[in-house]
């Protein structure tokens, strides 16, 4: 065994150690899961998955302003669908009074117009957390020890110290305007390093690399990359295909969120249908123009309960995200998306006509939340309008052009145009990017 294997074994095992000295609440949590997720259909997991929702709605009637006058019979469905706009104008009447400032932990994220959203998450919810990570990410292929080479926007203002992705294993990679050259040092980084690797990205990331690898000789890739995870937009046929054929891995996609966690994940047969995370969450599909459920098989809002949120019980949270739900014969209580859509952002070229990453808009609208709602056009190869709906004038209107020109090339006229309102799609979202110039 190598010395990188020996130290990603003594990683795993410290790991656990660590856990067991704590109260072995994860390892608690990972037998539940896995209980929940193999025994899915019979009586001892439908009954844990009712007293866990009786557990939440009592906790959210008794502790929150929001759901206090909810009468104590009422079914789920009684309940209010709610969603990112309604909590972020609400916020203190979805906090539960049993959680101040120094009990719970802060997650912030991108609302579905990509402004700022926070919600809040208490000790157990981040646990369990951690627990589906593991749960899941053993089902694409990686356990606890291998290195991650994680591919996203990585914000230098958000971005921890080098010895703290050290300790976690991670190499982080950020994917803006990524180019040849960086995709060479990522396949570097692979073959030099022996430990086994998990690949976690944006699924665009994951076809520029498969791209970039269609360009060398065949048998060339790593053979250390044990999984890959494709998140945040819909993994292509091609990347799925060419990546298999490179690492001999099955790529899987993910469907998760910041303000919940995973919530489903393909699995390694190869099936493009994802498991929905029952163990953890209560997955409902409604209607796309009311709150009538969706039929099986029907594309609907996908409106999520989270079990083990009790510092903002999060109860029929609609996503903003559409999909289908589908079950299976075969396996008795158990859920499936066979599609989850709206995940995909237009694609973005910079003044010279090269492609950049949609994502360079996460990594700067989190700097104003005075934005209520956005949408960023490409007219033509140097011509972009910002559409925004803003509390009042931004006031930052140029430092808002030379953040995107940073991205988009020194040339590039980026006109800001205030609305009233960005209009929704058919589906209920607003798009963030459209893509209007098509590059030759």
């Amino acid at each position: 065994m190598s010395i990188n294997n020996l130290l990603q074994t003594a990683r795993r095992n410290a790991f656990w150690c660590v856990d067991a000295l704590r109260g072995g609440k994860i390892g608690r949590h990972l037998e539940d899961i896995r209980r929940l997720t193999e025994e899915a259909g019979g009586s001892w997991a439908v009954g844990r998955k009712q007293e866990l929702l009786a557990a939440l709605l009592r906790h959210a009637r008794e502790t929150t302003s929001y759901y206090s006058g909810k009468n104590p019979s009422a079914p789920l469905s009684d309940y209010p669908v709610v969603n990112k706009t309604l909590i972020r104008e609400s916020a203190a009447r979805f906090c539960s009074r049993q959680y101040g400032a120094s009990n719970r932990i802060a997650v912030f994220t991108s609302g579905s117009t990509g402004t700022p959203f926070e919600v809040f998450h208490n000790s157990g919810k981040k646990l369990r957390n951690s627990a589906d990570t593991i749960t899941f990410a053993r089902r694409a292929g990686f356990d606890i020890g291998h290195k991650v080479l994680y591919m996203k926007i990585w914000a230098k203002e958000k971005m921890s110290s080098p010895f703290h992705y050290f300790l976690q294993n991670v190499v982080p990679v950020d994917v803006i305007q990524l180019n040849a050259a960086q995709l060479e040092h990522i396949l570097r980084i692979l073959s030099q390093d022996a430990s086994r690797f998990g690949i976690v990205g944006y699924a665009s990331a994951l076809e520029l690399l498969a791209k970039h690898l269609d360009g060398r000789p065949k048998g060339d890739a790593p053979k250390n990359v044990k999984s890959i995870i494709a998140i945040s937009e819909s993994l292509s046929d091609y990347t799925k295909v060419a990546l298999r054929d490179y690492f001999g891995v099955t790529v899987v996609s993910r469907y998760s969120n910041q303000e919940n966690g995973i919530l489903a994940q393909q699995e390694i047969n190869g099936s493009p249908r994802f498991l929905v995370n029952t163990a953890s969450y209560v997955l409902e599909t409604l209607k796309l123009d009311s709150d009538h459920p969706a039929q099986e098989g029907e594309l609907g809002r996908i409106v999520v309960t989270d079990l083990f949120n009790y510092a903002m019980p999060m109860i029929r949270y609609d996503t903003g995200d559409v999909g289908a739900i589908e079950m299976d014969a075969a396996q008795p209580g158990k859920l499936f998306l066979s599609s989850v859509e709206g995940r995909k952002l237009d694609l973005l070229y910079d003044t010279k006509g090269d492609l950049v990453s949609s994502f360079i808009v996460y990594k700067n609208m989190w700097k104003y939340p005075e934005i209520v709602q956005y949408q960023l056009i490409q007219e033509t190869q140097k011509q972009y309008r910002f559409k925004i709906n803003a509390n009042g004038p931004l006031h930052r209107d140029a430092e808002l052009i030379d953040d995107f020109k940073l991205y988009l090339g020194p040339d590039a006229e980026i006109a800001i145009e205030y609305v009233s309102e960005v209009p929704l799609l058919a589906s209920g979202k607003r798009k963030k990017i459209v893509n209007l110039y098509k590059n030759p």
